[in-house]
């Protein structure tokens, strides 16, 4: 916290505003962008296009651990699950650890719809930063990666909200490791649909 009043001290005047202006600005704009991507894409809804990429980043969560995720009630997510079960993009199976407990995997379809999601998203934020000069965009990723940095020290492990729409596969540093909590895998510790 102390960091916070010290940094708002230093640049806090007319600069500051503008910073926190733009940043704002921005901050909104990319994600209107992807949110429109991903609706115009997957009509079902953005936090149905969230849950897949969501499980895709850890086959076998529990129901509670998407819920936390995606911040919504633990009967909107178990209704979620159940739509998207229904249209045989994720399936449920028992968790070794609990038996009461179910685990939530994709299928063999929903990794197809969550790679195509995820094609989507990039192209939507890549088609804004054409534009940026190169040197500018590697200034971009290193405060970037800072700003998620100090968002992630703010929450709780396992409450990445941020990262919904995230490509894991791009993102081989990632600032929010430390903050993912201990998600358990699929029983098998494998994710089932690629190891059969």
């Amino acid at each position: 916290m102390h960091h916070a009043y010290l940094w708002r001290d230093l640049v806090m005047g007319q600069s500051g505003d503008r910073l926190i202006n733009l940043f704002g600005a921005v901050s909104q704009g990319v994600s209107d962008r992807v949110r429109v991507a991903i609706s115009d894409a997957f009509p079902v809804g953005g936090e149905a296009a969230a849950a897949l990429i969501v499980i895709g980043h850890n086959p076998g969560m529990s129901i509670e651990q998407i819920s936390r995720i995606l911040r919504l009630s633990h009967a909107g997510t178990v209704r979620l699950v159940k739509r998207l079960a229904s249209q045989n993009l994720v399936a449920k199976t028992p968790s070794s650890s609990d038996r009461r407990m179910a685990c939530v995997i994709l299928t063999p379809a929903g990794e197809v719809q969550c790679a195509e999601l995820l094609t989507v998203r990039n192209r939507a934020v890549a088609e804004l930063l054409e534009g940026v000069p190169g040197p500018d965009c590697a200034a971009l990723e290193r405060i970037a990666q800072s700003v998620l940095i100090s968002l992630f020290e703010q929450i709780a492990p396992g409450e990445l909200s941020a990262c919904r729409f995230c490509d894991q596969r791009h993102c081989k540093d990632c600032p929010m490791k430390p903050r993912r909590g201990s998600f358990p895998s699929h029983p098998s510790g494998r994710n089932p649909i690629h190891h059969r």
